[in-house]
């Protein structure tokens, strides 16, 4: 069968370079070899930006990998599919077949345009049939079991990345004819969904490897199935959260022409999963239509730091401006239209959290600065300094009168403290509604109860924590 690394060249070959015309589905019925012999033939400059955070030195090398592997380059592109079923967006998965051991490979990109929000549909109930799957898993195994693999290969393989991952994932515990599953940071499922499928993923996970970046944001979301193994990110590669998610990240070239994965330590790799502990934790204190518009609200947070990455600044009277019209568009998120009663809660909860899990205070502000979540930041800074000063609750109480009684020169004073100790560039405006939401906050908090180890991932004794 395919190695990791293998799987993993064939993933990264789903993502089609910038600039390149001819797309995997303009290559069904050749080979592999076919394909990169082609792009060959047209190097990409080094330095040309190819998208998926890649340069063009990197597809180089990697289709040069591809070329000087005998059973990658002979393997048969059998078929391509763009999901554009009911509920569908857009996202292509193909059939790669090899012939020497007889592996029916099937591969799922990650997340095209189209499938953001179903992303975060599937971290609460679902309008499906069963209630907790998605629209676009369910068109991937109806896709899957359309192509009557089993008929013709004993060795079936599905794999995947980010979505794509989480798609190989449902399949692989949906229909036994999947004899392996590698997902490469993919998340996972709703405790809705975990709860209902109990039995079959006691059955399944066995067959399920999770292979995940340590920093990565992605494989952390929601319930993970199967055994998991974390990677570094290749050292010299410029940070940032778009960056740590793209699979690329996962390759350490070497000289000449050698690549490598390289296994992490795991102390970084908990800092992410304390995050994860707590959104699980946030998430299952809310009701259900709550918890589906808090998805939502997650969802479009990802959505704008995932499109705020300009490879060039926003320049404005000869200054670099792109960090300040970055932060300004978060700060409107999450305390504009309907959002401020959401920002509300999360605060809240960090406040009750952070009285459970102090080191979860130092984890949420080294994840905010390695990424730039400047929201996140702010709701964690405010939340620390609250539960810092004895009097908190008169403080918040100040807050209160603050925003009926306080003069102009008193927002204006409160503004440049802001700017000076934290970095917030803020508007008076906005900083007027962050008052009302931190008083908000205080009246939610009386009501929420966190218990010590609730933001685990849902396990039965039947298949443990993997």
């Amino acid at each position: 069968m395919l190695s990791v690394g293998e799987l993993l060249l064939l993933n990264q070959l789903m993502y089609n370079p910038e600039g390149e015309k001819r797309t995997m589905d303009e290559y069904q019925g050749n080979t592999i070899g076919v394909l990169v012999e082609q792009r060959q033939k047209m190097p990409y400059p080094d330095n040309a930006d190819c998208g998926f955070c890649m340069k063009g030195r990197e597809w180089n090398r990697i289709n040069r990998l591809i070329a000087e592997n005998p059973k990658l380059r002979c393997m048969w592109i059998e078929r391509v599919h763009r999901d554009e079923a009911d509920g569908g967006g857009g996202g292509m998965s193909a059939v790669l077949i090899e012939s020497r051991d007889k592996e029916a490979v099937v591969v799922f990109r990650g997340t095209a345009k189209g499938e953001w929000r179903d992303d975060f549909l599937g971290g609460a109930a679902t309008g499906e049939e069963d209630q907790v799957s998605t629209a676009q898993q369910k068109n991937g195994l109806e896709w899957y079991r359309s192509l009557g693999l089993s008929e013709h290969f004993c060795k079936i393989t599905v794999t995947g990345h980010s979505k794509g991952g989480n798609k190989a994932k449902y399949i692989a515990l949906m229909d036994d004819s999947i004899s392996r599953c590698v997902s490469f940071d993919g998340q996972g499922f709703s405790d809705e969904f975990v709860k209902h499928y109990k039995d079959r993923i006691c059955e399944r996970q066995k067959v399920i490897e999770n292979h995940n970046m340590e920093y990565d944001y992605v494989n952390i979301l929601l319930n993970d199935v199967g055994r998991r193994f974390y990677y570094q990110g290749f050292a010299d590669r410029k940070r940032g959260i778009l960056r740590e998610h793209c699979i690329n990240a996962f390759f350490w070239f070497g000289e000449g022409n050698s690549c490598f994965l390289v296994r992490a330590k795991g102390e970084d790799a908990g800092k992410m999963q304390a995050l994860d502990r707590f959104l699980n934790s946030c998430l299952r204190s809310l009701t259900r239509s709550r918890k589906i518009d808090m998805m939502e609200f997650l969802g479009a947070m990802a959505e704008l730091k995932l499109g705020a990455e300009p490879e060039e600044p926003i320049m404005e009277e000869g200054k670099d401006n792109s960090k300040r019209d970055r932060q300004n568009a978060e700060f409107s998120l999450l305390l504009q239209g309907e959002n401020p009663e959401l920002t509300a809660y999360l605060l809240a909860y960090l406040i009750k959290y952070q009285q459970t899990d102090q080191e979860w205070v130092d984890s949420i502000e080294q994840i905010s600065d390695k990424f730039g979540l400047i929201g996140l930041k702010l709701l964690s800074q405010i939340a620390k300094g609250i539960l810092e000063r004895e009097d908190s609750k008169l403080l918040v109480k100040g807050v209160g009168s603050l925003m009926n009684a306080a003069p102009d020169w008193m927002w204006e004073m409160l503004q440049g403290i802001l700017e000076e100790k934290f970095g917030w560039g803020i508007s008076e405006e906005d900083l007027r509604r962050l008052a009302g939401i931190v008083k908000r906050s205080a009246e939610m908090a009386e009501h929420i109860t966190v218990l010590p180890g609730e933001g685990e991932d849902l396990a039965w004794e039947c298949f443990g924590k993997t």
